[in-house]
């Protein structure tokens, strides 16, 4: 669900997009919450109990609070506390952690691989005018998704996140669902290889060798 927006470094404001996914117990597992609507209340009681709040390393969302006190019952994860979770036999996590922590999560039922910053793709044409340059220079606009400059550095290096990367490729996602910018619904795994073939040059030249080997 997409539409709501979360301030960024300076002043920017960053698309926000929420994930709910259904467990198979019918709890209900939602990613980045937005803005909770009257709607999107109601839309949430016709599919199950909102039992999981998972919050991706960004700024303050301004609606949390919002979520806390609808769905008093629900757990807040936060980090590395996504590892101790449950719902890990559906919904799998990688964890990455430097100066600060990433985390990307699998869907296994729908092969959908859930990015929180290590891909952003921001559609600027709704954006006002005076943003749109400053997503440009940050090489982040949805003409070429890719990490934010420095976030190899804030996470453990080259060699950490090359490591991510190459875990996300082993699990072959048919989708990208981004928390900042546009999906992807096809070619997951290209596009992972595009955004990261700067940062990933040799690892994705021997990959490709690998696989062109075994075929």
């Amino acid at each position: 669900m997409a539409g709501d927006f979360v301030i960024w470094r300076g002043g920017v404001a960053m698309p926000l997009r929420t994930v709910v996914i259904e467990l198979s117990g019918g709890a209900l597992w939602v990613h980045a919450p937005g803005v909770l609507t009257d709607g999107l209340r109601d839309w949430l009681e016709t599919r199950g109990r909102v039992a999981h709040i998972v919050l991706p390393h960004a700024p303050e969302l301004p609606h949390l609070g919002d979520w806390q006190a609808a769905y008093p019952g629900a757990r807040i994860w936060r980090g590395a506390e996504v590892k101790t979770a449950a719902w890990c036999r559906e919904i799998k996590p990688l964890v990455l952690e430097g100066a600060e922590t990433e985390v990307v999560f699998l869907h296994q039922a729908s092969r959908s691989a859930i990015l929180s910053r290590l891909i952003i793709a921001v559609e600027t044409a709704p954006l006002p005018v005076w943003v749109r340059p400053l997503i440009w220079l940050a090489g982040i606009d949805d003409s070429d998704g890719k990490p934010p400059l420095g976030l190899a550095g804030r996470l453990g290096g080259r060699k950490a996140v090359g490591d991510l990367v190459e875990q996300v490729l082993d699990w072959g996602p048919e989708r990208l669902i981004l928390t900042h910018g546009r999906c992807y619904t096809r070619d997951a795994s290209g596009e992972v290889k595009r955004a990261f073939r700067r940062l990933m040059r040799d690892r994705l030249w021997d990959r490709a060798l690998s696989e062109a080997r075994r075929g």
